[in-house]
């Protein structure tokens, strides 16, 4: 899927630049961004992660902001 977006994209851009078609320009603009978003929706978000020995805790504390 990701790679008929991107040969949109691609045809789009060149059609539109080249060609002065705004349809074509458009095209390739909005399937560039659903192309993108879908590259960057697979990545995992990053982490933090540490491994507790037995007998430790996390502490979460919520401070009033200074006003």
């Amino acid at each position: 899927m990701i790679g008929l977006l991107r040969r949109l994209a691609r045809v789009g851009f060149r059609k539109g630049m080249g060609g002065g078609g705004r349809a074509w320009l458009a095209l390739g603009v909005l399937s560039w961004f659903m192309a993108r978003s879908r590259e960057k929706g697979k990545e995992p978000p990053p982490a933090y992660r540490e491994v507790l020995a037995p007998g430790e805790s996390i502490a979460v504390r919520i401070f009033e902001p200074p006003r």
